[in-house]
């Protein structure tokens, strides 16, 4: 389990690992590869669906206002578009994508045509949060519901630097096949979930905890989803 962790936490190589540990190559990969198994076993307790309780927001990951996430799904290689995500995640029944009942709504951002249980912002008016900071409070009613709309949506921006920050790995994957790379987003995102849960005191949580802007590394990111289309 710590060499799993390592590799993951830190995104390190064999061959790092093996210097740590003096171990094998074939043991490393061995245990790394079984512990691979238990942890996304261990993610089907770890991400469940909401119970529209609450809205919860983002797509092609659900995550509540706890900052946990309650649906994950890895399917996809490249650059895929978030609309298309989201449309073969809704049409594949073997995805099981949790429909919210028609007085719920998940909180989505201007990538995704606003639509029956998927709330978007206005277009073409301010809505990041940086921009009502320096451009002076909202004016006119779109900009006013697009800055409710960026507050409430912000925890999932906050809660994906969590994840980033704790496994840098998602930022660069290791070349493992395309299998095991979904395989280990899923138990980034499954141990990010057991931490929250579990209340721990954790730098991370307690730094990303506050609304802070988490604006995106890259101005495309509103357009596509990156590699493993999260």
């Amino acid at each position: 389990m710590a060499m799993f962790l390592m590799t993951t936490s830190y995104n390190l190589r064999n061959r790092m690992i093996k210097n740590r540990f003096q171990h094998s190559s074939q043991t490393i990969h061995k245990y790394f590869h079984e512990v691979l198994v238990a942890m996304v076993n261990f993610s089907r307790e770890m991400i469940t669906p909401p119970s529209f309780n609450d809205s919860s927001n983002g797509i092609s990951n659900l995550c509540d206002f706890d900052m946990i996430f309650r649906y994950v799904v890895v399917r996809w290689e490249g650059t895929t578009y978030n609309s298309r995500v989201l449309i073969e995640t809704i049409c594949n029944p073997q995805h099981n994508f949790p429909m919210p009942p028609s007085e719920k709504y998940y909180l989505v951002d201007a990538a995704y045509t606003h639509t029956r249980g998927f709330m978007a912002p206005y277009r073409n008016v301010r809505y990041w949060l940086s921009d009502f900071r320096s451009g002076g409070k909202a004016v006119g009613k779109e900009e006013i519901f697009n800055q409710c709309h960026a507050r409430l949506r912000n925890v999932i921006e906050r809660a994906f630097g969590v994840v980033k920050a704790r496994f840098p790995i998602l930022k660069r994957m290791t070349p493992y096949s395309f299998t095991t790379q979904t395989k280990i987003v899923m138990t980034c995102f499954s141990i990010h979930n057991f931490l929250q849960q579990i209340s721990v005191a954790d730098r991370l949580f307690s730094e990303y905890d506050n609304e802070v802007e988490l604006e995106s590394d890259n101005a495309n990111q509103n357009q596509n989803s990156t590699t493993s289309a999260f």
